[in-house]
């Protein structure tokens, strides 16, 4: 939509937040023109195409989106001016448009059947007779003719009754695959007919799915999480009405109705708040009591002679047997979930936590152990979180020790005289010293730390402390590599670059990092109407 937006400010193209199919005149003659000029007359139908909407209540205010104007520029023209996504959904728009207008194509389908009168093997071919609407859709590449021939199977010339020889064959197993998840823009497609949401909502619906973890993407789909799913009994319980898929499509076509006349609004609102014509109410649903035992239970299975029931609660997901319970991760998949998984977070939990040495102050027991927010060390009533680089996997005894043992002092800060501490706290590593905290970067360790860093961090001030190397100096402005809240970033004090994540900041120069701030396209201003 950003992308989009851009287009749409720029003047290229129509107003993008519609679902309405309709051309104008303008848009048809512009295209008709172009496809003649650029691709032929046998490419021109003879009338214009006019599309129907099949969508229920289509907002068709604005017309189609499409490239704007009576002239529609050209995508090779505007690659060096807009950005690698600007460019793509431009080049989208102007091939779907232009499509739209132009002819039909013909494909010859084959199929030729072998058989030796046991056995019957088939083989599909394809062939392009004409091109048609798919002339357009190969616009841009480097040679479109063969582009059209790799969509091309051909198949051999033979006759019915020919006689077949090979040397080998090679048996393949295939497996039926499952129904694929939704993604996002199949999620749309669905919801679009469904006439659920509009064009200016969807991106919305689908952020606030996943920032509220009722579903997680992974590698483009959408898996619904086990809060999501207690979310949705809890409403189909309780809320029927309002969570049916019609309705949203019936609510709209009332409105449709109250503003042709036909209904009033009064009706409509005593209809939708209070007990009428068979509807329950929003007033008696809002009323009515809850069963809470009932609603924080997701489902349950059973794993040998144990029955475990999954639960949501105040502070997340759990599984429960009798009495026992044990936290689940808030990103496990439903369908990978079994009594045998949920057996084995029991048998985690019976296990205890792992010893990690004797403290030879206290002679007590160092323990490793897993809590809401991730693995942890304790020391009696003593705990601390692990810091940066150091899991479950490759803690040994000595780390262990050495992060129990902080706050720890690690010298004397020579312009107060002050001891200077290391710890460990909420938000991460830090340093104290005479009152004042300086946070630990995440290119030093904190276990490692020396009095000398220690004290150059310490006598930085907040903008300086963030810096992680300073690159040198262009055009009177210092380029460094500053660690911020959204991760690492390279900067002139003026331009500000987010580094990739697959990017180590010890391997950037500072003629790449010019490079990238120079690239960088400057961000709009926009201006407040008075």
């Amino acid at each position: 939509m950003r992308s989009a937006q851009t287009l749409y400010e720029e003047g290229l193209i129509t107003y993008m937040r519609t679902d309405s199919i309709n051309l104008s005149t303008e848009a048809l003659n512009a295209a008709r023109s172009l496809i003649k000029e650029k691709y032929g007359s046998e490419y021109l139908p003879e009338k214009v195409r006019i599309y129907k909407s099949k969508a229920k209540n289509s907002q068709e205010a604005h017309e189609a989106i499409r490239p704007a104007g009576s002239t529609f520029k050209d995508p090779q023209s505007l690659k060096e001016k807009l950005s690698n996504q600007e460019y793509r959904l431009y080049d989208l728009i102007w091939k779907r448009t232009v499509a739209s207008q132009m002819k039909s194509a013909k494909v010859e389908q084959t199929k030729l059947n072998i058989s030796d009168g046991k056995h019957l093997f088939t083989a599909s071919g394809k062939t392009i007779l004409f091109p048609g609407f798919l002339r357009a859709y190969v616009e841009g590449s480097d040679d479109p003719n063969a582009t059209l021939d790799d969509m091309e199977k051909v198949l051999p010339f033979v006759n019915k009754g020919d006689t077949v020889t090979w040397s080998n064959i090679i048996p393949k197993q295939h497996f039926t695959k499952p129904v694929s998840r939704f993604t996002e823009a199949s999620l749309v497609k669905e919801m679009e007919a469904l006439g659920i949401g509009r064009p200016s909502t969807y991106a919305a619906i689908m952020k606030k799915i996943q920032d509220k973890g009722y579903a997680n993407n992974s590698k483009g789909s959408l898996i619904p999480t086990l809060t999501g799913y207690a979310i949705v009994q809890f409403l189909e319980s309780y809320f029927q009405d309002l969570v049916n898929l019609e309705y949203t499509s019936n609510m709209e076509n009332s409105l449709d109705e109250i503003s042709l006349g036909k209904e009033k609004k009064e009706d409509f609102l005593n209809n939708f708040y209070f007990s009428k014509d068979g509807s329950s109410g929003l007033k008696n649903q809002l009323d009515q009591e809850c069963d809470k035992d009932k609603s924080r239970l997701i489902t349950a299975m059973k794993y040998k002679t144990n029955e475990f029931e999954i639960r949501i609660g105040r502070y997340g997901l759990y599984a429960q047997n009798g009495d026992e319970r044990v936290n689940l991760d808030s990103d496990i998949i439903p369908s990978e979930l079994s009594g045998e998984k949920i057996n084995e977070y029991f048998d985690n939990k019976k296990a205890g936590p792992r010893e990690m040495g004797v403290d030879k102050k206290t002679n007590e027991s160092i323990l490793l152990k897993k809590g809401r927010f991730g693995p942890y060390i304790q020391l009696g009533k003593k705990m601390k979180s692990l810091p940066q680089g150091i899991t479950e996997e490759n803690i040994t005894n000595e780390i262990a020790a050495q992060i129990i043992e902080m706050p720890k002092e690690i010298g004397i800060n020579p312009t107060n005289n002050e001891k200077i501490i290391k710890d460990i706290g909420r938000y991460g590593p830090y340093l104290k010293c005479s009152g004042k905290n300086c946070t630990i970067p995440k290119s030093d360790d904190v276990l490692e730390i020396t009095t000398e860093r220690a004290i150059e961090l310490l006598s930085q001030t907040k903008k300086e402390s963030s810096a992680l190397k300073t690159l040198g100096e262009h055009e009177k402005n210092t380029v460094v590599i500053k660690d911020g809240r959204y991760g690492m970033y390279v900067t002139n004090g003026k331009v500000n670059v987010t580094l990739p994540k697959d990017l180590d900041y010890n391997d950037l120069d500072l003629e790449t990092a010019i490079e990238m701030i120079k690239n960088k396209k400057p961000k709009k201003k926009f201006y407040k109407r008075k």
